[in-house]
């Protein structure tokens, strides 16, 4: 009985440690909310997931502070010049600042389309899940 108490206590910690690594080295000071910046393409293709992506914000009113920056217009190119982004991006977004987070030992960059959305070549290795998972851990 020990043993097994010990195993589900290990698990626990490992479990708990794997949460708190979830938001990498963001920082989000209480009451603060979390920033939100996504550089994105006004194109066809990328309607879907602008739609999902407010669709997501809205579901935290006072807790995420969203800017958006449309890469064709002079916001989306001084928003870039700021960060020093110089490629052709269809989505990269940031939380407080990081567009890569670990979960869980898996690293994510909130960059292209999510999996599964948009042309194959331009999909990312990330999920509105990810992104949500990033958000809730802030905003608690």
């Amino acid at each position: 009985m020990t043993r097994v108490l010990s195993l589900w206590t290990v698990l626990f910690f490992l479990g708990a440690g794997m949460l708190l690594t979830a938001v990498g080295s963001v920082n989000c000071e209480a009451g603060q909310p979390a920033k939100v910046e996504i550089l994105f393409m006004n194109h066809g293709p990328m309607h879907p997931t602008i739609r999902n992506l407010k669709a997501l914000l809205q579901r935290y009113p006072g807790k995420v502070q969203a800017g958006w920056f449309d890469f064709d217009q002079q916001s989306g190119k001084s928003f870039m010049s700021h960060k020093g982004i110089t490629g052709h991006i269809p989505l990269l977004i940031f939380v407080n600042g990081s567009h890569t987070f670990d979960m869980g030992g898996r690293k994510v960059t909130f960059m292209g389309f999510p999996s599964g959305a948009g042309p194959y070549q331009y999909q990312g290795k990330w999920s509105l899940q990810d992104l949500e998972g990033v958000i809730q851990s802030l905003t608690r």
